[in-house]
Order: C-alpha cells, then sequence, then structure tokens
C-alpha cells in the first residue's frame, strides 16, 4: 500500500477506483427501491419515515395474498345522521361529510349505524343494526320495535377495521299503522288473518256502505284479484271506509272497479299510495292534454310558497319542521325550529325529480333567520341520487360570512358540481346548521335545471341567472349572469384575442373607433390638447438675401390660429454685415389672411449691434395666444435692415445645407392666463397669480322624490326624472370637499367640469342629463338648486367629463343637482353617487 502510494501511477489507479465506487453507489441510492423485487413465500413489510409497521403485502398467516393495514390512525367523527320516520321503522342517512375533518380518508371502509335506547348510549355490537359503505354517503332503514324514542348514531370504519368516533345521536319514532288498538264492534287488521277474506268468502252484494267500518279495509286484508264488482253493492266503498294506501295495484281484480262502485270525489290523493299508478294502470289514451297541468316556469318544487295541502304532508313527519304566516309577500312559509333542539344539522326534502349525469340545478329561495338562532349556515341543496336512491353527490349553495338576522335575505345560484356518473334523481332540500335556539324560515323556493347544450368541453349553458359560454376546453369564455362578474372573452381557434372584464377593462388586438373615445371619462381630443403639439409650420433658409438701411423681406410662414393654444415664432439664422458698425434691425410681421408687406404689423422686433464684420447668429422670438394672434389663418413675414452704420453697410440674413437658418411656429400648448406682476425688488404685497387645475371627489349625494324630500330607500344613488308615481319627479344633488370654498374664495374660474356616471337610462340608446348648480354644504333634507341648467346628451354605461363652466361660473357653488323636472322618459336615469365605482367628480380650472 505504501508503495501504491508513493508512486503517481498507483494513486490514480486507487482515485478511479474509489470514483467508480462512488458513481455505483450514487446510481443505486437513485434507483427504484423495489424495481426488480418478488416475494418469495413470504410478505414484505410497509414502514412509515419513522419505522413504525403501517402494513404488509404478500403470503398471509392464512395462506391468503393481501395487503393488510396495520397502526392506522382512527377515522374522523360522521356528521350527525339523518333520521326519517317510515312505518315500524327509521330511515337514517349520512351526507358523506365529517364533523372534524374536510376530506374522506384514503382508507376509509365504511360507516356502521346504531341505534340506542338514549342519546348518550355507547355503540357496541348490541346496537349496530346497518352499514353504509359509500363515500358519498346514503341511507338504510331499518326495523325498530314498539314506537317509543329512539336514537341513532354514526361511527365509521377503515380498512384496518378500527373505528372512530360515533357522532351525535338525533332522535327518531317509528311510525305507527294505525293510531289506536282494536275497537270493539268492528273488524279491523288484528281480528283477520292476512288474506283471510276472499271472494268465496263474501255473499253477491253483501258488502255495503253500513257494513265497513271507517279505515277497516287495510292492503294487508285484501286478497290480490279478490275484490270484483260482483261483490260490491253500488256506491258502497267510499273514503272514509279505506284506510290511507291500503288498496293498491295487486289487490284489485283487473276491471273490477267501475265508474258506479265509486263514491263521488271518494277517490283522492290520500288515498293512494305513491308509485301504485304507473304506465300499465292507465287505459291508453285516457289522460288527455285537458286532464294534465304542466307548470309554465320550470320550477321541480310543487307548492314553492307552501300554501297548500303538498306542503302540509311535507312537515307531517319531520320534527322541528312547519308551515307558518305570514311568508315572505305570501301568506304561508317553511320554518325550521331549533328550540330546545338537539343540535344537528336540520334538512327537508322539498321534491324528487328524474335526473341524468352532467346535469346542473339552478337552486334558489327566501330565508328568515331569528334575532336568537345561533347556527352559522343555511343551506339550499341538490342531492343526487342512483337507481337505489342512494346518494352520489351534492350541489349546494350555502351563505358565506356572517348569516343576516332579522330580515328577508335571498340565496340563489347555480353550484358549480354536476350530477355525477350513475344519476338517475335529484332530490332538493333546504337545510340549516345545527342551532340549540331560534328559527329559520324558507319561503319561494325554486329549482330549476339548467339548460345546457352538453357535459363538458364547448357549451352553451342558460339558466335564471343568465347565460355562460364555454369552449373548448370547458373554460368559462362568455358570462352574462347575475350576482355575479360579467366578462366576454373571444377566442380564435383557440387562442384569446380580445376581452372585457368584470370590472370593465377591455383589451383588443386592434381598435377603431367611428365615433368619439373618451378615456377616464375625457373626450381623447381633450388629453390631446392637454400637451404641446408640436411644430404647425417650418422653413430652412440656405440662400442669403441682402439689405440696406430699408426693410427687406426674408421667410414667409403661414397658419391657422386657434383661440385656446398658444404658439411660440422663432427666426433662427446667420448675419454678415459687410463693414463693422451700426446695428441689424429684426422685425416679425403679420399680414394676417392677405400676403404680408414690409409694411405689415409688427408683432416682435430684435436689434442687434455688429461690431465686427464677421458673421453671428441673431434670433427673433415671440409667444402669444392664438386670441391675441386672432382665429384664423395667418402669413407671418420677417422683414430686416440696418441702422446707426457706415455710409454705405448692407447686412446679408442666411444659412448653409449643414448650418441653415430657421423659421417656425410651434403650438407649445393650451392657452395660459398671464399672471406675472411688476416687482422691483423691494418686495410687493400681492404674489403673482397661478392658474391651477384641482379635482374634487364627492362627499355626499342623494335622490330626492317629488323634487321635494330625500328619499332614502336609493342611498346614495343619484336619480333623475320620472318612472311612475311611486316617486314622482326625481331630483339629485351632489356635494363636493370643503376645500372647494377655500380654492376657489379670490379666484377666477377658467373651467368648471363635471364627471358622472349613468349606468341606467329609461331608453337603452341612453338620454339627457340635465345639471344645475347647488350651495349646499351638507346633503339638505328637501331638494333646492340654482334654475339656470345644462342639458347633455349621455349613453347608457357611459361615464365622462363634461364641461359645465356655463352653470358653475361663481365661486359660492358647492355642487351639482340632476334636476329634469319633466316627465318625459327621455330624462329617467341613474348615476352612480357618493361611495359607488365611478362615483362623481369635480373638476375646476382657476386664476388665483
Amino acid at each position: 500500500m505504501v508503495e501504491i502510494l508513493e508512486t503517481g501511477t498507483g494513486a490514480q489507479a486507487l482515485a478511479r477506483t474509489l470514483h467508480e465506487h462512488e458513481m455505483r453507489l450514487r446510481a443505486i441510492e437513485r434507483s427504484a427501491q423495489a424495481a426488480y423485487t418478488s416475494i418469495e413465500g413470504g410478505t414484505m413489510d410497509i414502514y412509515d419515515e419513522e419505522g413504525q409497521l403501517k402494513g404488509s403485502v404478500g403470503v398471509q398467516p392464512d395462506g391468503g395474498v393481501a395487503l393488510v393495514p396495520v397502526n392506522t390512525d382512527p377515522p374522523p367523527t360522521p356528521m350527525p345522521p339523518t333520521v326519517e320516520p317510515v312505518l315500524a321503522g327509521l330511515v337514517i342517512g349520512w351526507a358523506g361529510t365529517w364533523d372534524d375533518s374536510y376530506a374522506t380518508p384514503t382508507d376509509f371502509a365504511l360507516v356502521q349505524v346504531h341505534v340506542g335506547p338514549a342519546a348518550d348510549f355507547t355503540p357496541d355490537l348490541s346496537t349496530h343494526v346497518a352499514t353504509i359503505t359509500a363515500q358519498l354517503g346514503g341511507t338504510v332503514t331499518v326495523a325498530v320495535e314498539g314506537y317509543t324514542p329512539v336514537w341513532a348514531r354514526l361511527v365509521a370504519q377503515n380498512t384496518a377495521q378500527i373505528t372512530g368516533p360515533p357522532s351525535a345521536a338525533v332522535q327518531g319514532t317509528p311510525r305507527q299503522a294505525v293510531g289506536q288498538d282494536l275497537i270493539d264492534g268492528i273488524i279491523s287488521e288484528v281480528k283477520l288473518a292476512t288474506d283471510a277474506v276472499t271472494a268465496a268468502k263474501i255473499a253477491l252484494g253483501a258488502v255495503t256502505e253500513g257494513a265497513i267500518a271507517d279505515n277497516a279495509v287495510t292492503a294487508g286484508k285484501i286478497l290480490a284479484g279478490s275484490v270484483t264488482t260482483a261483490h260490491l253493492t253500488a256506491l258502497a266503498v267510499t273514503a272514509e271506509k279505506i284506510a290511507a294506501l291500503s288498496i293498491t295495484a295487486e289487490k284489485i281484480a283487473a276491471l273490477s272497479v267501475t265508474a258506479d262502485k265509486l263514491a263521488v270525489n271518494s277517490v283522492t290523493a290520500t288515498k293512494i299510495a305513491a308509485g301504485v299508478i304507473d304506465a300499465t294502470h292507465v287505459k291508453a289514451g285516457s289522460l288527455t292534454a285537458d286532464r294534465l297541468s304542466i307548470g309554465t316556469d320550470g320550477n321541480l318544487i310543487a307548492d314553492p310558497s307552501f300554501e297548500g295541502e303538498t306542503s302540509v304532508q311535507r312537515v307531517a313527519a319531520v320534527p322541528f319542521w312547519s308551515i307558518v304566516s305570514p311568508g315572505n309577500n305570501t301568506p304561508k312559509a317553511l320554518r325550521v325550529d331549533a328550540t330546545n333542539a338537539t343540535p344537528v344539522d336540520r334538512n327537508i326534502p322539498l321534491t324528487l325529480a328524474p335526473a341524468q349525469p352532467g346535469q346542473k340545478v339552478w337552486l334558489s329561495t327566501d330565508y328568515l333567520v331569528s334575532a336568537d338562532w345561533v347556527g352559522d349556515r343555511v343551506s339550499f341543496f341538490a342531492q343526487w341520487l342512483d337507481t337505489n336512491g342512494l346518494s352520489l353527490g351534492h350541489s349546494t349553495i350555502s351563505t358565506s360570512g356572517p348569516v343576516v338576522r332579522g330580515t328577508w335575505q335571498r340565496l340563489s345560484g347555480v353550484p358549480d358540481s354536476a350530477a355525477p356518473a350513475g344519476t338517475v334523481h335529484l332530490r332538493i332540500s333546504a337545510a340549516t346548521a345545527a342551532s340549540t335556539a331560534g328559527t329559520v324560515t324558507f319561503d319561494n323556493c325554486s329549482g330549476r335545471i339548467v339548460m345546457a347544450s352538453g357535459a363538458v368541453g364547448a357549451r352553451a349553458e342558460l339558466s335564471p341567472r343568465g347565460l355562460q359560454l364555454y369552449d373548448d376546453e370547458g373554460e368559462e369564455a362568455v358570462a352574462l349572469v347575475t350576482g355575479r362578474p360579467n366578462y366576454v372573452t373571444l377566442s380564435n381557434s383557440g387562442l384569446p384575442v380580445a376581452t372585457i372584464d368584470q370590472n370593465g377593462n377591455a383589451g383588443f388586438a386592434d381598435l377603431a373607433v367611428a365615433g368619439k373615445l373618451t378615456i377616464g371619462g375625457d373626450p381623447i381630443e381633450e388629453h390631446l390638447t392637454l400637451g404641446a403639439r408640436g411644430l404647425v409650420a417650418v422653413d430652412y433658409a440656405a440662400t442669403s438675401i441682402n439689405a440696406s438701411t430699408t426693410d427687406y423681406g426674408f421667410l414667409e410662414l403661414a397658419f391657422n390660429a386657434e383661440g385656446a393654444r398658444m404658439y411660440r415664432v422663432v427666426l433662427d439664422a446667420y448675419a454678415d454685415p459687410s463693414v463693422a458698425g451700426g446695428e441689424l434691425v429684426l422685425t416679425l410681421r403679420d399680414g394676417g389672411n392677405a400676403t404680408p408687406t414690409i409694411s405689415s404689423l409688427q408683432i416682435q422686433s430684435a436689434i442687434y449691434p455688429m461690431a465686427s464684420a464677421n458673421f453671428h447668429r441673431v434670433r427673433i422670438e415671440t409667444i402669444r395666444s392664438g386670441w391675441s394672434f386672432g382665429v384664423g389663418l395667418h402669413r407671418l413675414l420677417t422683414t430686416f435692415r440696418v441702422q446707426s452704420g457706415p455710409a454705405g453697410q448692407t447686412v446679408r440674413l442666411f444659412g448653409g445645407s449643414n448650418h441653415p437658418g430657421l423659421f417656425y411656429i410651434e403650438d407649445v400648448g393650451p392657452y395660459l392666463a398671464e399672471t406675472g406682476v411688476y416687482n422691483s425688488g423691494g418686495g410687493t404685497a400681492t404674489a403673482p397669480k397661478q392658474k391651477l387645475t384641482k379635482t374634487y371627489a364627492a362627499t355626499w349625494s342623494g335622490s330626492y322624490s317629488n323634487r321635494g324630500s330625500y328619499n332614502s330607500y336609493y342611498g346614495n344613488k343619484c336619480m333623475q326624472g320620472y318612472y311612475s308615481s311611486t316617486n314622482g319627479i326625481q331630483a339629485s344633488l351632489i356635494g363636493f370637499s370643503s376645500a372647494l370654498a377655500t380654492d376657489l374664495a379670490g379666484a377666477t374660474i377658467n373651467k368648471a367640469e363635471v364627471y358622472l356616471y349613468f349606468d341606467h337610462w329609461y331608453s337603452n340608446s341612453g338620454g339627457t342629463a340635465v345639471i344645475k348648480a347647488h350651495k349646499h354644504t351638507s346633503r339638505p333634507g328637501t331638494f333646492s338648486s340654482d334654475a339656470e341648467a345644462q342639458s347633455i346628451a349621455w349613453g347608457k354605461n357611459v361615464g365622462k367629463w363634461v364641461d359645465i363652466t356655463a352653470v358653475f361660473d361663481s365661486t359660492t357653488w358647492r355642487g351639482i343637482a340632476l334636476d329634469p323636472n319633466s316627465s318625459s322618459s327621455a330624462y329617467y336615469g341613474r348615476a352612480r353617487g357618493y361611495g359607488e365605482t365611478y362615483p362623481p367628480q369635480l373638476r375646476v380650472t382657476y386664476t388665483k
């Protein structure tokens, strides 16, 4: 070893060997732990990161091959069960949700159903009556001896057969078949053996109305096909002689019951069991259009405002639910009472309807939560069911955030989840969270199937809330719905090319506007006028021109003056006197719209002494407004001459190809008033004036009914015009910051503008805003304003700045009024107010 280390070749070989071993070790560490592993006649144990055995896979001690979990965590606590009474038993259900977990564990196996004699019973093998295996929940029907109350609890079990904590207990009482025991003097079901009365035992015509006690005939006492017309006297069996649901289809011989054997109105809805009358029992052609009543609005819920017998039957067998008066603008409503109740979620089914996979449903309800209710959620949901009536999932709308108490509220929407595979029915129910006090009242419930052109991919969905369109990937492309953001995305071959989002922001590849374009409420031309426009005329001089002591013309330029613009006129060239001495006189003249001459109006001049005979740069400049020039065409001429120099002196003005003379006219921006003052250097009592532009946000607003008292119904919204006699001709007042008064004190208003956003007009094409001024410093109780008005055409959903200088011409005004004082629909509109999006603003340009 020593010899190897001492030789370079040996050290290199050792290093290579160590490197190869390291690479092999890294490769082993990176490879799958059991990529080529098999289990030969035994098991392989599975451990977690802490080394604890969690299971084994392979051949087990009994010879079977399986994955056996061990040491797993107990499952969570199920939500309390739903319990509904049925004849001699209970229907116990689980909604597939958990009291202390948001998700179902992956090793979920089943939920045990336990029934005990008291609310605090401990679930064990003796109380285990049924099992629910579906992860999404389900219902089971269990038989219960006697008619005394019992309690149901749920216990979850995982694949390792480990059970979790039991749920809260829910009470239920089985429903009795007959409300009382045997009464002497009648033959009831306990006196007759099943199928004891047959056709051979009844004499023809022996069964008459007087021979049958009320509710004595039940389904279990009639042999199938035994009752025929020959055994009944005309009109002998009436409604009060038949126990509810006792006569079913299999108990009546074909064609045995004819019209002459039935008393008028004797067969009513309460006497016919659900599902008994099906297609095989309906005579062909007997159901005609005049016998059917079809809901015109598509509501799946019968008696949605709970006024009729259907709703009375709904609540008859459901604890804590009742029909109360009044409802929300209806005579009655549905109420759940939590007073002294076990604190569990409560729900009541309202309808059962056919459904199919992929369907969505629009749900809505009015609800009123009492002030003392202590729950935290009100829900309305559709439960998707399979052919066995087991739950496959839920589509739910629920309150979000704190529940509003004491006033009627509206809950509506289309849940995102659709009916899963295997769905054949849907059940719509109202539900509330657990509470130990108070009530929740429901009214005007509605469930409607969403009209859709498909379940996935590109499709259209139409529901009472609006229209939604989806692209090929199933992504929402157009949303025109109420109660949520609206937007439109346009695509080409799956690639989005334009979007209008929920806030009104838009993005386009290209945009062409045939009419007026506004930005932030200002017309685009207003933005363009905020800065200089640049050169409006220019000329370059590369030729020399000579002059002596008489004015001689040099360069001419023409331009059109706008009154509200400022212009700079500049001549910049080289002057070269023939001899030293004297002065160069430059003059700028304005010929108006006629040809200028050396005698035209002088508007600027400059004098340069010529101390040497060398050429040098000279310049003449003026800045003035379009109003000073005079609006319209102006032809400007520069002239020059020498004075006070040697006899015979001349001068030339020129520029070269690489150093040209310049004569140009430049638009330098909007009109600016003169604000300077003379100052002798000893200080002045009055500071120079400034031209200022300030924007003031609205600080209050409101609407006034009949141009009179403030109408709190509209809050800060600004209504104007006439819609109905309810509010008459409406007007609005808008006030602005108190800083307005301070800023305008002693000022001269140059321009006043207001920004308003009208989101509604009576006509879709828009309307006319009538704007006035007012002097209110805060919102008054009654309406008043200045009489002078300015009318401006306005579009729907348009916000813009408009010039109101004509009416806001005094520094004492503090806000504006919207007051058409006309019943014409052309003036009926609504503008956004203080505290809303796109609120009113006032922009004042003043000199002070």
